[in-house]
């Protein structure tokens, strides 16, 4: 697993929690971000209407088998996994078990274990409201709202906070289960907050610091963990040549 410097972590993410707090929160920032919709809300056909399909063999199978991979690591459902062309952020679960991640957010994943993180943290969604579903509290979908699928929660939710955090802590433990280096996800969603502080009132930068600490401190496995893979250089190059064409 990558060396990350505590101090250096601990720094950066308080600069980002400054930066967060500071920002106005308007609603033209939050259309900047990605699409508003509450989760599920519109049906796939619309969303691939309305921001285009790409349905490339090598990207969405590359897509499909790390999910099931993930997936299988903890012996739950896998989602079928869309790709739209928006440029916009976002990942979106119209219908239970599947789930569209824009051309935008994946061109902004820099290595596997990122995507691996991306698919981890929804898939902790899935799981939580599977969970919920069978204490008899919810409909059992795969439509927990993430603030990556939806409008982000109003400052001081503790509720979006604690879901978010919730999904991330599981994501961890889903990706050391399939070999993925555990900092994926958090090297995303710190990227993620930073560049988009609405999102950071959920996705809260103490959060993810304090969890990188935890982690760090866990011993590593003998073979390590996987961060990159020829297949994410090829689908992520192929993305870029797909987007280029339709602009």
């Amino acid at each position: 697993m990558r060396a990350h410097s505590i101090v250096a972590c601990a720094a950066f993410l308080t600069v980002l929690a400054h930066v967060a707090s500071c920002q106005a929160t308007s609603s033209d920032a939050a259309t900047q971000i990605g699409k508003e919709w509450a989760p599920g809300s519109r049906p796939g056909r619309d969303l691939e209407k309305s921001d285009g399909k790409i349905d490339s063999p090598t990207i969405i199978r590359y897509l499909q088998r790390l999910e099931n991979k993930l997936a299988s690591a903890i012996s739950a459902p896998p989602a079928e996994v869309r790709l739209t062309r928006s440029s916009d952020l976002y990942v979106s679960v119209p219908a239970d078990r599947v789930l569209y991640i824009s051309g935008g957010l994946l061109q902004r994943i820099e290595n596997e274990a990122e995507l691996a993180g991306l698919l981890a943290h929804e898939l902790a969604h899935a799981q939580a409201e599977r969970a919920a579903a069978l204490e008899g509290q919810g409909n059992g979908t795969m439509r927990e709202g993430c603030v990556l699928q939806s409008k982000p929660a109003p400052a001081g939710n503790e509720n979006a906070r604690e879901h978010e955090l919730q999904a991330t802590v599981a994501a961890i433990g889903y990706l050391k289960a399939a070999g993925y280096d555990p900092a994926g996800v958090l090297d995303l969603f710190s990227k993620l907050a930073y560049e988009h502080p609405v999102w950071a009132k959920a996705i809260v930068p103490e959060d993810l610091l304090a969890l990188r600490v935890k982690t760090e401190a866990e011993a590593i496995p003998p073979g390590g963990y996987r961060i990159e893979s020829s297949e994410f250089v090829e689908a992520h190059a192929m993305l870029a040549t797909l987007l280029s064409r339709s602009r």
